[in-house]
């Protein structure tokens, strides 16, 4: 990797930086609001679902414990997508941008159908999982409903990561807003029972984040292939479809989706272990995971907005930028970060009351809301210093860091802190803070050993 001349001159640098952070602001508020808009759908589900039933929140947040964790499995098998994109991008080899998208069609749509095959089977996976019978029925039949959803979600995914790579996010999230909108209505029409369909709590919401992902893709691939500018891409020329070309794609994929199934495996288990303790404890989770997930998803999208700024200067050769835009992702990150900390933990009892009415279920729910903020600052630094990795082709390295922080320790660790030292829900909380505390540094250390080896070549 090349260096640019004047690299040492404060003057360069303040330039970069200043340019690095002008490029993070514009593409990280539409990719911020695009993935706050994939939270906010979340939370209008467990809201719209909490205020029906208790016991029906309980049977949606289980059931999407294997549903998220296909699906972010599949976010990592994807993310070559938004890597080859930006880096072809930053190389100017604007047609190469369009032959990946091409790829990533039908790759996705495959990767869905594994999804969906697995998602198919709720009941007896959940009952593998330990759930009770009532429970493992009602999280059953909500997982069946979203799994024939999971095809247009890895679609989508394809146009989404295009998009971002190709340095425009915007269109992303104005889908994203209006598909918020639509979650809303068919919310109110299933769940409660509206238009004269029949109330369907859980379920319903399930059927109508199917109908919104349907949506999303239909309505991104049409936009791509009518795009302003859509030529320059070469969007609508025949391109090679043989396996060997998809080598690049898929090996990136498989490292990303290990990286983020490690982790997401890792929370999922916290959700199985307070499934274990009673339905009280899984619905506080259900809320307190929601209530930090959009928080962040604020720094996923700076998230991906590095990873974007990462891939280019690698696309340049400019090991320098490549190093600023690592940097200053993490900087930008913690600049946001910290408001939204003093938030969650000033408010606890407001933000609770706000997802459910009962009263036992706030007290519990109040205390995870209070570790979630602390657990916020280095999960967020993490994934962003993480996502620089994957920007910089850096694959099978991170996938051994995240496992190792996310299996190896925050398993085992939760644990012993909710059942053997009896602290509960309490105890898989503080378990989370632990691994995204190892993961940061060891992922940190990653990231300036490589730039540092950058450096040392001619």
């Amino acid at each position: 990797m090349t260096n640019t001349t004047d690299t040492h001159n404060p003057g360069w640098i303040r330039e970069r930086m200043k340019r690095q952070f002008s490029e993070l602001v514009r593409l990280s508020f539409p990719i911020v609001f695009q993935r706050l808009g994939i939270m906010t759908m979340g939370i209008v589900d467990t809201v719209m679902v909490g205020r029906y039933s208790t016991q029906e929140l309980a049977y949606q947040s289980i059931g999407y414990v294997p549903v998220a964790t296909v699906i972010i499995i599949s976010i990592g098998l994807m993310m070559g997508t938004m890597v080859l994109t930006s880096n072809a991008y930053g190389a100017k080899d604007y047609k190469l941008c369009g032959r990946i998208w091409r790829r990533s069609l039908p790759y996705g749509f495959v990767l869905g159908m594994g999804g969906f095959g697995i998602c198919i089977f709720g009941e007896p996976i959940l009952l593998l999982l330990g759930q009770e019978a009532d429970i493992a029925r009602g999280g059953g039949v909500l997982m069946q409903a979203v799994a024939i959803g999971i095809p247009m979600t890895t679609v989508m995914l394809a146009c989404t990561f295009f998009l971002e790579g190709i340095n425009r996010p915007l269109p992303g999230m104005v889908f994203m807003l209006i598909a918020n909108l639509v979650n809303v209505f068919m919310n109110w029409i299933l769940v409660y029972g509206h238009i004269g369909f029949a109330p369907m709590g859980a379920e319903g919401s399930a059927w109508a984040t199917t109908i919104v992902r349907t949506f999303l893709a239909v309505g991104m691939i049409l936009f791509i292939l009518k795009m302003k500018g859509h030529e320059i891409f070469g969007i609508w020329e025949r391109v090679d479809l043989r396996l060997h070309k998809w080598r690049r794609l898929r090996h990136i994929g498989y490292g990303a989706g290990l990286t983020n199934g490690a982790e997401h495996m890792g929370f999922a288990a916290l959700e199985v272990f307070a499934g274990w303790i009673g339905p009280l404890t899984l619905g506080a989770m259900a809320i307190a995971f929601n209530v930090y997930g959009i928080p962040y998803m604020i720094a996923y999208g700076v998230a991906g907005a590095t990873a974007v700024r990462v891939g280019i200067a690698l696309g340049r050769r400019d090991s320098r930028d490549l190093l600023l835009a690592g940097t200053c992702g993490m900087m930008f990150n913690v600049i946001l970060m910290l408001p939204l900390l003093g938030v969650l933990i000033i408010f606890p009892v407001e933000i609770a009351g706000f997802f459910t009415t009962e009263s036992a279920l706030v007290m519990v729910t109040v205390p995870l809301i209070i570790l979630s903020a602390w657990m916020l600052l280095f999960d967020s630094l993490q994934t962003v210093i993480g996502n620089a990795l994957r920007g910089r082709r850096d694959v099978w390295a991170p996938t051994a860091l995240y496992f190792f922080s996310y299996i190896i320790v925050m398993i085992p660790l939760s644990y012993i802190l909710a059942f053997n030292l009896g602290r509960g829900a309490v105890g898989l909380f503080e378990s989370s803070v632990v691994a995204s505390i190892i993961s940061f540094v060891l992922l940190t250390l990653r990231f300036y050993y490589l730039s540092y080896v950058d450096f040392k070549r001619p």
